[in-house]
Formats: structure tokens, sequence, C-alpha cells
């Protein structure tokens, strides 16, 4: 009975996994209890040599999200997912991990916030520039020329910015879930 709850436990927390995927971990798994039971362990040693099953499934998550994240160009989204997925492993991840996360996100939101605004500021300019007495037409013209211009360079600069987090980000987390492994076997 030990072994189902466990593996069903298992399975039930690896949920967010494809099928495919999620089969070919819980295999290694079961076959952990077929191999203690051929050596005349009971189920209940053969579970607590495994572990915790929660813990089991987190550090699984995480090496998922990682290896997910990495494999897609690393989308910012699919970053985050991994960065929870290692706070969820324990208290100094909720620290190391997800406070300087939270802060570079920050950032960079306001620099791609700023590249908007610039941007738009353009149209501010060529109204200006038609219907205000400041400046003239033509004067208005060229000064949203060089504010879109401008937008578009922070814009590109952001962009460029943002892959090089998410690519910082998961060779952090990579390195922390190394870390992990190593501190627990």
């Amino acid at each position: 009975m030990i072994r189902e709850q466990y593996l069903g436990q298992l399975w039930e927390l690896l949920s967010p996994v494809p099928e495919p995927l999620r089969r070919e971990w819980m295999y290694d798994y079961e076959e952990h209890f077929r191999m203690a039971a051929e050596h005349g362990r009971s189920e209940v040693e053969a579970a607590n040599e495994l572990g915790d099953p929660r813990l089991i499934a987190k550090e699984l998550m995480l090496n998922y999200r990682v290896d997910q994240a990495s494999n897609k160009s690393g989308s910012i989204t699919l970053v985050s997912r991994a960065v929870l997925a290692a706070v969820s492993l324990g208290f100094f991840n909720l620290v190391f991990v997800l406070g300087p996360y939270v802060a570079l996100l920050g950032v960079l939101v306001a620099i791609w916030a700023t590249a908007i605004a610039v941007g738009l500021s353009s149209v501010m300019a060529i109204y200006e520039g038609a219907y205000g007495g400041g400046i003239t037409l033509l004067q208005g013209t060229f000064l949203s020329m060089v504010l879109i211009a401008l937008g578009m360079l922070i814009g590109a600069g952001a962009h460029w910015l943002t892959r090089a987090f998410a690519k910082m980000t998961l060779s952090y987390l990579k390195f922390n879930s190394r870390v992990i492994r190593v501190k627990k076997g």
C-alpha cells in the first residue's frame, strides 16, 4: 500500500508535466520499489530511501521549468515559472532567488515603460508643432522623429537586457539546482 500511495502522490504532484515525460520519470521510481523488493527490503524502507515525494516533485519541477525556459529562448514567462519552482524549494531560495529576480524585473519593466513613453511623446511634439505656439511644425516633426528614434533605441536596449536577464537567471537556477542536489546527496 505504501508504494501505491507514494507513487500516486508523486504522480499528482507532477501533474503540470506532460504525461509522456511524467511516465518516464515515474518509471525510475517504480523501478526503485521493484529493486528494493528483489533485495528483500520493505516498501517503507524503499520510500524512506527516496525521501519525501513533495521534495522530489519540487526538484523535478525546477529542472523541468529550467529546461523548458532554456529550450524556448529564455521567455520571461517561462523563466518566471522556473524562479517560482526554485522558490518552492525553501527559504534560502526565497531570499536569494526571488528577491533579486523581482528587483531586476522591476528595473526591466521601468526601462520598457521609458522606451514606450519616449516613443509616444513624439505625438505630443507633433501636436505642439501643429496647434501649440511653442515650436513650429517643422521643429515638432524633427523633435518627433528624434523621440521615436530614441524610443526605438531604448526599446532595442531593453530587449537585449531582457534576453540577457533571462539567460543569466536560467544559468543561476541551473547552478542553484546543482548545489541543492550536491547538498542533499
